[in-house]
């Protein structure tokens, strides 16, 4: 008996110290937007509001529930000044919540006052640490977006143009209608600036009339960022859309290029004059050959140099899928072209597996 009461006390100890360890993270209250509005313009303890905007699919919404947010330091934070409340972005109320805020990436957290206008936002996941510095940066009046969008309509520079662009670009927002703008106006110290060409080349759509603009001047932003750190800025912005292109599931992923629009990217690549055993390189010109259905031309650009690349590098075995892939609709012919290749490149590997035997067995005697 003694035993069975001593047990229950510490099941019961144990259950209070696991209630107590989720309370001190942030309490999130079961409110409509609207109930969460008039709680925060209570006058005996007016608050902000913290909303979680998440989906069900989304990792980094999970990881942010399960383990930062029920952290006592998020608690601490979060819980005296705001009335915090999550809806899936996708179900109920979360529909007209994600359209009226504009929430396109998640997570997203909005930061709102007590009417429900919207102060600023945070996206993407971090530590309980991280997100509540950035919170507090985000609190801040001088860094909301409406403060930053009048500060550079008033002064177009760009003192004022990269806080605003960079804000608009952290809220998944096009930030390139500002930076073309200010880089007419702007000194070249400014627009050839490490930051500007960061944030510029990583948010020009690739081909576009401003991305155009900035390859007029590739030569200043290779001296400022180098050749080679500017050609993999240039090339990531194709290198995803290329991948699911050569894949043939673009329209997945609403990804859809004409075979021009491939070529002109074609193009753009090989002037960047990058190392062809980046093996990522080859992947424009594959995709090419798969949007004008030109299987023989691709086996053949698979032997040339697919072949050629070193076998140790798992892209090569990604580029190698791509080709398998286009088996089942390959005529007779083209089967028996594929199958050569792969002949050619066992007889490769085994060339070099019989080398290093023959090394290592000359290092045992």
């Amino acid at each position: 008996m003694k035993v069975f009461i001593v047990s229950l006390f510490i099941a019961i100890g144990v259950l209070c110290s696991h209630n107590t360890l989720i309370a001190q993270g942030i309490v999130f209250q079961e409110l409509t937007l609207k109930q969460a509005i008039t709680k925060a313009n209570d006058p005996a303890d007016p608050k902000l509001i913290f909303v979680d905007c998440y989906t069900s699919w989304c990792g980094p919404c999970i990881e942010m529930a399960k383990q930062e947010f029920p952290k006592k330091v998020a608690g601490d934070f979060f819980n005296p000044k705001f009335v915090s409340v999550k809806f899936d972005i996708e179900k109920g109320e979360g529909i007209d919540i994600g359209k009226k805020y504009d929430v396109k990436m998640f997570p997203t957290f909005l930061i709102l006052d007590a009417k429900g206008e919207e102060i600023n936002r945070v996206i993407g996941k971090a530590g309980a640490e991280e997100f509540i510095e950035k919170v507090k940066v985000a609190m801040k009046p001088d860094n909301s977006m409406v403060n930053l969008k009048a500060a550079y309509e008033k002064d177009k520079s760009m003192l004022t143009a990269l806080p605003y662009a960079k804000a608009l670009a952290d809220n998944a927002k096009d930030p390139t209608a500002v930076l073309n703008e200010v880089f007419d106006i702007a000194y070249d110290f400014e627009r050839f600036s490490v930051d500007y060409l960061n944030l510029a080349l990583s948010t020009a759509e690739f081909g576009s009339p401003f991305f155009r603009k900035l390859m007029w001047s590739k030569r200043k932003i290779d001296l400022t960022l180098g050749e080679e750190v500017a050609n993999q800025l240039i090339f990531d912005k194709v290198r995803k859309h290329m991948y699911l292109i050569a894949n043939e599931n673009g329209a997945k992923y609403n990804v859809y290029y004409t075979p021009q629009q491939v070529e002109d990217i074609v193009y753009t690549i090989s002037l960047l004059k990058m190392d062809p055993m980046i093996q990522e390189v080859h992947l424009c010109r594959i995709a090419l050959y798969v949007v004008n259905k030109d299987l023989d031309g691709m086996i053949d650009y698979y032997k040339r140099y697919i072949m050629n690349l070193p076998n140790n590098d798992v892209f090569k075995g990604i580029m190698e899928g791509i080709l398998s892939s286009k088996i089942p609709k390959a005529t007779a012919a083209q089967k028996a072209a594929i199958m050569e290749y792969y002949q050619l490149g066992q007889k490769s590997f085994e060339r070099q597996a019989k080398h290093y035997q023959d090394i290592s067995a000359s290092l045992s005697k």
